[in-house]
């Protein structure tokens, strides 16, 4: 057991869970069971939310690319390379974002028979957009389903340059994440013309590899649930004539007995 089954799991288990993993890790790794015994319990509705990093990923990765665009117009709009409404429009994507997670999450807590309060659909909000737009540590809690705690939204005002994401993350969100229309432009034409349009092509390039990466993961995921439906489908076949065998062998038996016991009544 990991760290994310432990919080992906069954919320009442979740306290006998957390008991099996500090035993197991006693004896090969202390250190690690002292820091698995000081894992806290979710709060409900924290609980819902990590769900989703399970069931519904795309949720979460939408989310964190629209945080990740709300940080980046609000610092081009305090520099001056920003119009508001680009800010406006980053927000806009960040809040629908928020809504449909919550809504998700609202829905794990109803089928897992946990009533969703209105103050509790209020605190998943308010934490699903503070760890889009917190620090890096609370973007890969909500990445990786790890989330033990509610969250409140900061402000904007004097963040300095915001922290990486892990690579595998970054890699991910990269092709997810809007242009700025009012982000600073080279000239046209002149002496960095050409070297900006290099870049530009370049990243261009690492964008495009970044979704055949993310296409080729999803046709492997195809694959293997095409191989899957094929082999279902061929045992499938394999027991309906079987079936039908054993129906025939019935009907034969069923025919014998009638003539044995029309014989033995003549």
């Amino acid at each position: 057991m990991d760290k994310a089954e432990l919080y992906r799991g069954p919320l009442e288990d979740f306290v006998a869970r957390r008991t099996t993993l500090v035993r197991e890790l006693r004896s090969t790794d202390p250190e690690a069971a002292t820091a698995a015994a000081k894992l806290r319990k979710p709060p409900v509705g924290v609980w819902g939310i990590d769900q989703l990093a399970l069931g519904h990923p795309e949720l979460i990765t939408e989310l964190l690319a629209a945080g990740a665009d709300v940080r980046d117009a609000h610092q081009n709009v305090a520099a001056g390379t920003g119009s508001r409404e680009d800010l406006l429009a980053a927000s806009g994507r960040l809040r629908d974002a928020v809504e449909a997670a919550a809504a998700a999450a609202t829905g794990v807590l109803g089928r897992a028979g946990h009533a969703a309060s209105e103050q509790t659909g209020r605190r998943m909000r308010a934490t699903l957009q503070a760890a889009a737009t917190a620090g890096a540590a609370e973007r890969r809690e909500l990445w990786a389903g790890t989330l033990d705690r509610d969250l409140d939204a900061a402000g904007f005002g004097g963040v300095g340059e915001p922290e990486d994401d892990v690579p595998e993350l970054a890699a991910i969100l990269k092709p997810m994440r809007r242009r700025s229309p009012s982000a600073p432009r080279g000239p046209s034409s002149g002496g960095n013309s050409t070297g900006l349009e290099v870049l530009a092509r370049r990243e261009a390039e690492r964008d495009a590899a970044n979704l055949e990466s993310v296409a080729q993961r999803a046709r492997t995921a195809a694959d293997t649930k095409r191989r899957q439906a094929d082999r279902l489908a061929e045992e499938a076949r394999v027991a309906a004539d079987e079936a039908s065998a054993a129906e025939n062998a019935a009907s034969a038996a069923e025919e014998a007995a009638t003539a044995a016991r029309t014989t033995l009544s003549g």
